[in-house]
């Protein structure tokens, strides 16, 4: 539908005021360097105030939100982030209790995502499985299907399982080659997150999906040696999300801050890999009965059509509940005329650093 309007940001940032290394207004230029849109800062359980609003250089201008990242510090072991947006207020005080967290940030107008909902433990550097482990819950927004840094955390953890000669020094050297090469082992959503939010759509939830950088522009030291692995303007090329509004921004912080809520909360989005290629021309609509775009519920109908728009060839999957109902290789469209109501999302691939990777996640359009 050519009369929704895209914009592409990151939604998991932190700076000084919690584990990062910048604060707003120097991250925000990195964040138009690398060409994004709008920003969501999301420190560790501290809601920063009087920083919103646009940040504008010779380069261009971005939104920077605040929200924040909430977890209960004296939980053990440490898991379970949750990542609170548009509450206009502090959480923290909520974090011991995580269904308390979810209504407390609903009732404030807010929306709820669960962070990074499956890791892995990384004894090599001290990082506990940070996972989501407390599912006594309902109510929450979403997930954060893809967590770029988490990603990498993981991939280096899998490789390190499987050295055969456990010795610490060989250890460091794998994960330092890793880490100066992230880009060839990121290769997509952990599977048993979507394996999880495809559980969530079949039992006729609504659960919208974000992707993030989780961005801290921490410095690495080895000897005389520092260097920033990976900046903030890196990160904001990586992994993002991409959202659909029915109107342009027009500058207006409140205006804007609202459009953008309310699309992050309705799934009017994807999350979308742009360090393998731009996802900025993807689609996905239906016509039938009534005409809809990704994230909207429609009526379930004979003659309804999922129609699939990737801005480049790729391979096009069309998913309902965890099962592939439609497939196409090296093409950049896709047609598929259901035969039963639910939710349907799309996952596009495509060939990167010398094998396919995930590329393009889009959240359901919900037939009932």
């Amino acid at each position: 539908m050519s009369d929704w309007h895209h914009y592409s940001g990151n939604m998991h940032i932190h700076t000084s005021y919690s584990d990062g290394e910048k604060l707003h207004a120097e991250i925000a230029a990195e964040a138009i360097a690398a060409g994004l849109d709008y920003i969501i800062v999301t420190d560790h359980n501290v809601y920063v105030t009087g920083v919103e609003g646009y940040y504008e250089n010779e380069h261009g201008r971005v939104l920077l939100m605040t929200g924040e990242e909430v977890h209960n510090v004296r939980r053990q072991p440490q898991a379970s982030h949750f990542l609170a947006y548009g509450a206009g207020k502090e959480l923290a005080r909520h974090a011991p209790d995580p269904q308390a967290l979810i209504d407390e940030t609903l009732g404030a107008g807010g929306y709820g995502f669960l962070a990074h909902p499956h890791e892995r433990d990384l004894p090599l550097i001290d990082s506990p499985d940070l996972g989501w482990h407390d599912w006594d819950i309902e109510g929450f927004s979403g997930l954060e299907i893809w967590n770029y840094m988490s990603s990498f955390k993981n991939a280096v953890a899998a490789r390190l399982e499987k050295l055969r000669w456990k010795n610490k020094l060989v250890s460091a050297l794998v994960g330092l080659w890793m880490t100066l090469h992230p880009e060839r082992y990121v290769t997509g959503p952990e599977p048993e997150t979507l394996a999880l939010w495809d559980d969530f759509l079949s039992r006729g939830m609504r659960v919208a999906a974000i992707g993030n950088s989780d961005a801290h522009g921490t410095p690495m030291r080895l000897g005389p040696l520092r260097r920033i692995v990976y900046p903030y303007e890196f990160l904001f090329r990586a992994v993002n999300t991409h959202v659909l509004l029915p109107e342009p921004l027009n500058g207006d912080m409140a205006h804007d801050r609202a459009l953008l809520l309310r699309a992050f909360g309705r799934g009017h989005s994807w999350v979308g890999y742009d360090m393998a290629g731009s996802t900025a021309g993807f689609r996905f609509t239906v016509q039938g009965v009534g005409r809809g775009i990704i994230g909207d519920e429609m009526p379930y109908g004979l003659g309804a059509t999922l129609q699939v728009k990737a801005p480049a060839r790729c391979r096009i999957r069309l998913i309902r509940h965890g099962k592939v109902m439609a497939e196409v290789e090296r093409e950049s469209n896709l047609a598929y005329i259901p035969d039963e109501p639910g939710a349907y999302r799309v996952e596009c691939l495509i060939p990167y650093e010398g094998r396919e990777r995930g590329w393009i996640y889009s959240n359901p359009i919900y037939l009932r």
